[in-house]
């Protein structure tokens, strides 16, 4: 089983819903008043896992909860797992996660299948030696051992 672990973002400044440079999601529930309301937020990607029974994704989803004449019902985060499948595109697989059914504030909540960005899941090689490499020159630099 292969896991892409992810560093903790710093959520300090970030707003609740799509700021985050999580991928944005949409859904449906069935509202309070009985029509049906809409779901906006965004997925902060925690882990991509490519294991022998497929692809999951594991983050935290944070949703507004909005009734069909914009009134807000509230807003919550649930972290999940969910499958997700690998699509070819132009520049080589792009992670799609599935449709999935999820519960924010005790309401059962329906979420359409959804793109995540290749360049979150699939980082650049490069980067990360570089990154590395940075941090064990800083670690020297203050006499820390390695």
């Amino acid at each position: 089983m292969t896991v892409i672990a992810f560093r903790p973002r710093d959520t300090g400044t970030s707003s609740a819903i799509g700021d985050d440079g999580g991928a944005a999601v949409t859904g449906t529930f069935r509202s309070p008043r009985g029509r049906t309301g809409i779901m906006t937020g965004s997925l902060r990607l925690r882990r991509f896992v490519v294991a022998p029974r497929g692809v999951f994704v594991t983050g935290v989803v944070t949703g507004e909860l909005r009734e069909p004449d914009g009134t807000l019902v509230g807003r919550d985060s649930r972290r999940v797992t969910t499958p997700a499948d690998l699509v070819p595109g132009e520049r080589g697989l792009n992670p799609v996660v599935r449709s999935l059914e999820l519960e924010l504030m005790g309401i059962a909540v329906h979420i359409a299948p959804f793109a995540l960005d290749p360049r979150h899941v699939f980082p650049v090689v490069g980067s990360v030696a570089r990154r590395r490499a940075g941090a064990a020159v800083a670690r020297r630099a203050r006499g820390v051992p390695r």
